[in-house]
């Protein structure tokens, strides 16, 4: 093979140069729009939350409980319809396991509308510890749906990058998993000893999974903080987070009590995901347009 002389270097740099343009353009057109939209949703969400606290302050708490037990399971609802929508059919097409982590989560989050339904029944009948043991089974096979697409990409990324070797990552998370959940069981049978045991079995997965996805999500995020992903992974983080803030409300208060602030936070965090959803979807535009300059 001959030497590359200077002026096929230039050639060679001038390229990568168009495609480093390409794909900050692109993102300046499409990532901006989508940026647009994400925080249109978030600004929503915070106007909501702005409205709600005020109306909570004069005194009128019922009209927040019962508009906020409406909004919920339909927001839920809609942002995982809009998920799905997003990025089920390419998730399939491509095999890519950040869409198909999205879509887990979109089917994730219309388990958590339904079991936000549950909880208009609670209102209604209040002394049902039933219905209050069925809003939690309900939950869990979102969460494993959750997990399912977290574990997923999480494996792409063990496999690429080489974190551990052998099996040890998910034998670390098995024993995490086990030893906290029997941890917190014991702790709440001690703290809240007339509380039903099987109320508390249910609920301390939920906590216990919530709080292993914020983990892992937050080392995607440091591991791709310097690129395009990380956005949507942060705020994806921050919706998560307040899941397990209003599941700790929930110990703390009442398993599944239909008030204000359990469902405003429920709202708050679909949008949160919602706005993930919307930014995740334009990374494939970009990273699309970028691969063509190259052909």
């Amino acid at each position: 093979m001959g030497a590359i002389n200077s002026s096929e270097i230039i050639v060679i740099i001038q390229k990568k140069d168009r495609e480093t343009q390409w794909t900050e353009r692109n993102w300046s057109e499409s990532g901006v729009s989508r940026w647009t939209y994400a925080a249109i949703v978030i600004l929503l969400g915070v106007t909501l939350l702005g409205i709600s606290v005020v109306l909570v302050f004069l005194g009128f708490v019922e009209l927040v409980s019962s508009y906020s037990l409406v909004i919920a399971p339909v927001t839920g609802l809609l942002i995982g319809i809009m998920g799905i929508s997003f990025f089920g059919r390419e998730s399939f097409l491509k095999e890519d396991r950040y869409h198909t982590l999205n879509v887990w989560l979109a089917l994730g989050l219309i388990f958590f509308s339904l079991a936000d339904i549950t909880t208009i029944l609670v209102y209604m009948s209040p002394n049902s510890s039933e219905i209050c043991f069925a809003i939690g089974l309900i939950q869990i096979p979102g969460l494993l749906l959750w997990a399912l697409g977290v574990a997923g990409y999480l494996k792409s990324l063990d496999s690429s990058l080489r974190l551990t070797e052998g099996s040890q990552l998910w034998i670390a998370l098995g024993i995490i998993t086990v030893l906290a959940s029997l941890s917190l069981v014991v702790i709440f049978t001690i703290l809240f000893p007339s509380r039903n045991l099987l109320a508390s079995i249910v609920s301390v997965p939920i906590l216990v999974v919530l709080g292993l996805l914020i983990c892992i999500t937050t080392g995607i995020f440091w591991i791709f903080k310097e690129g395009y992903i990380s956005r949507p992974i942060l705020l994806l983080i921050f919706g998560i987070t307040l899941l397990l803030a209003r599941s700790i409300f929930w110990q703390i208060e009442d398993f599944c009590n239909g008030n204000a602030l359990n469902q405003i936070a429920a709202i708050e965090s679909y949008l949160i995901i919602g706005a993930s959803f919307l930014l995740a979807s334009g990374l494939g535009t970009i990273f699309e347009s970028s691969e063509q300059t190259e052909t």
